[in-house]
């Protein structure tokens, strides 16, 4: 999450160039007319709040992206890009639990910042339906790819499900990511035989409806909660009860509050998930 503004910081063109040019290159386009019409949904006296909220956002563009995919990637012994001083077998999967998944995404993203793109690099990258017939082993390497662990579950679930037993022979196996809560990574870390890497940690103090949280008073909270229901009533805080103010150029995640990503008849987000 970033600093905010300071309470009572004018809410002008200067602040509105602010937010977009740090919202740029989000999928679904961010104007000055959509940010007008989400900030109008708090009503006259929480502007100020309003405004606060988005200072806070913590935006992902495609370049920084990039940069961590770079950095990720050589904090892994044993790559290199030529295949004679690569130590055993290396392949990189998006992981996906489903056609269509952030991992998809991420993966070629992955490849391209890593210098990849040429076609002698084409049976580096696989499916997770590839892997039995890679007949992988200790000496070898499975880099697993995605954007974002919030509460950990899912990747537990994926890996106890599907990926454990595409696996049986244990090649050394990571899951790169751009950012993971430090609980959830811990999570991961216990409860699979996967290495995490994750760019950016995020902690309590990120998850806006919590007490570690001090940019925002707890009248403030209550109002953002209030807001968070009408968005979406089951899932106020955010899947997991994040709490969190992310958002990726190509996605806001569910961990993010729903004020930020749900639109619908009562409320309408200025990150839409779907275009």
């Amino acid at each position: 999450m970033k600093l905010p503004k300071q309470r009572g910081a004018p809410i002008d063109g200067a602040r509105m160039r602010e937010w977009l040019d740090d919202f740029a290159g989000y999928r679904v386009n961010v104007t000055e007319g959509r940010i007008d019409r989400w900030i109008d949904q708090f009503g006259t006296k929480h502007r100020d709040l309003s405004a606060r909220v988005l200072d806070s956002v913590e935006f992902v563009s495609r370049s920084r992206v990039a940069t961590a995919f770079r950095q990720g990637l050589r904090c892994i012994p044993g790559w290199h890009s030529r295949a004679a001083k690569r130590k055993g077998k290396w392949v990189f999967v998006p992981f996906t639990a489903s056609a269509g998944e952030s991992g998809d995404t991420m993966c070629h993203e992955f490849r391209i910042a890593n210098g990849m793109g040429n076609r002698k690099f084409d049976n580096l990258f696989k499916y997770k339906s590839d892997l039995p017939d890679e007949r992988l082993g200790p000496k070898d390497t499975v880099i697993f790819i995605d954007d974002f662990a919030g509460t950990g579950d899912q990747a537990i679930d994926h890996w106890e499900r599907v990926l454990s037993e595409l696996l049986p022979q244990q090649p050394t196996t990571y899951l790169v990511l751009l950012m993971a809560n430090v609980g959830a990574r811990r999570k991961i870390s216990r409860n699979t035989e996967m290495i995490v890497l994750a760019d950016t940690e995020l902690r309590d103090s990120d998850n806006i409806f919590h007490v570690g949280c001090t940019h925002f008073s707890i009248a403030d909270k209550k109002h953002l909660l209030k807001l968070c229901r009408r968005a979406k009533q089951d899932e106020p805080r955010g899947y997991g009860n994040s709490g969190l103010l992310l958002v990726f150029s190509h996605r806001c995640p569910n961990n993010s509050i729903p004020i930020l990503h749900e639109s619908n008849r009562r409320w309408e987000g200025l990150f839409r998930r779907s275009a």
